[in-house]
C-alpha cells in the first residue's frame, strides 16, 4: 500500500508554497480529501488542478485519483493511528513529558519507517552486498555516527568494508571505486553538499550504490541506484538529529540482518568467533 498522508508530510519541505497548501490541506482533512475531485480540491485549497497533479505526482502517484485510492485504503488500514498527534516541546515541560514526548517522537518515526521501506528492495540490496568486494560507506555529522554502526556489524562479519571520518578521505575512496564495490550514502535530508560529491564520483566510476536518505525529492536519492527511504518528526529541536538518527540506525540494522540471514550458519560462527568475551571478576576479589 502507497501511504499517501506520510509520503505528502515527508515531501512537504521541498514542495512549492501553492504545492505545500495543498498537502497541508489534505494532511490536515483526509477524510474530507478523499471524497474531492481535483477541481474541487483545487479550489478549497485556492490553486489548480495542475498544481494538485503536480503534488500527487512528486510523491510517486501518477494523479490525483491514484492519491485518492491510497488515501481511502490508508485511512480504513491506519485509522487515527496513521495521523501524527503532534508534542512539541515547551520551557515548561516536566522530565516526565520530555521523556514521553522524545520517545513518543522516536516511535512515530520507526513507525513511518517501517511504512516507507520496500522488502523487495531491502532484499535486493542484502544481495548487493553479498556480491560486493568491498562496501564502502559515506555521511557526515550523524550519518557519520550510522556509517561507523554498519562499519562494525559488518567487520564482525568479515565482510570487507571501509569508513572515513575525513570528507576528502571518503572522496578519495569513491574514486578509487569499481564496479565491484557497493557504496552506501547516508543522508537524512538528501542535501548534504559533500555526499553528493561522493556520489558523483561514484556513479562516473560505474559503483552502484544505496541511499539511506528521507523519502523527499532529493539529489542523493537521484544519484542512488537503491533507496532505502526513513521518516523523522524533526520538529523538536531539528538540529540535533534525534529521530532521523534513530530511524537511519533501524535501517541500517534492517540491512545487516537481511545481508548476514543470506548465509545464516556462517554468520552464526563469525558472530562466535569475534565475540570479544570479557574476564569475569572473581568472586574473592575484594573492592
Amino acid at each position: 500500500m502507497k501511504n499517501a498522508l506520510l509520503r505528502l508530510r515527508e515531501a512537504r519541505a521541498s514542495l512549492s508554497a501553492a504545492e505545500q497548501q495543498i498537502a497541508r490541506y489534505i494532511i490536515d482533512n483526509p477524510e474530507e480529501a478523499a471524497l474531492l475531485t481535483v477541481r474541487e480540491l483545487a479550489q478549497r485549497t485556492f490553486t489548480s488542478p495542475s498544481s494538485v497533479v503536480r503534488v500527487c505526482r512528486s510523491v510517486g502517484f501518477e494523479g490525483y485519483k491514484e492519491l485518492r485510492r491510497a488515501l481511502v485504503a490508508e485511512l480504513a488500514a491506519l485509522g487515527d493511528s496513521g495521523r501524527h498527534a503532534e508534542a512539541e516541546l515547551s520551557p515548561d515541560d516536566s522530565a516526565r513529558e520530555v521523556v514521553d514526548k522524545v520517545t513518543r517522537k522516536n516511535i512515530q518515526s520507526l513507525t513511518d519507517s517501517q511504512r516507507l521501506l520496500s522488502p523487495e528492495v531491502v532484499e535486493a540490496c542484502a544481495h548487493l552486498l553479498d556480491r560486493s568486494r568491498c562496501v564502502l560507506l559515506f555521511g557526515l555529522g550523524s550519518s557519520l555516527l550510522v556509517a561507523h554502526d554498519i562499519y562494525l556489524k559488518l567487520l564482525r562479519l568479515d565482510k570487507p568494508c571501509v569508513v572515513n571520518d575525513d570528507w576528502h578521505s571518503q572522496l578519495l575512496s569513491a574514486r578509487n571505486a569499481t564496479p565491484a564495490d557497493v557504496g552506501i550514502a547516508i543522508s537524512y535530508s538528501g542535501q548534504t553538499a559533500e555526499v553528493i560529491e561522493c556520489m558523483k564520483a561514484l556513479k562516473a566510476n560505474g559503483v552502484p550504490t544505496i541511499a539511506i536518505t528521507r523519502y523527499s525529492p532529493s539529489r542523493v536519492a537521484e544519484l542512488a541506484d537503491y533507496k532505502l527511504y526513513i521518516a523523522a518528526n524533526e520538529s523538536l529541536f531539528r538540529n540535533g538529529a534525534m529521530s532521523s538518527r534513530i530511524a537511519q540506525l533501524n535501517a541500517v540494522d534492517i540491512l545487516y540482518t537481511a545481508y548476514a540471514s543470506l548465509h545464516y550458519e556462517d554468520t552464526l560462527r563469525a558472530l562466535t568467533r569475534t565475540h570479544v568475551y570479557k574476564p569475569t571478576p572473581s568472586a574473592d576479589i575484594g573492592p
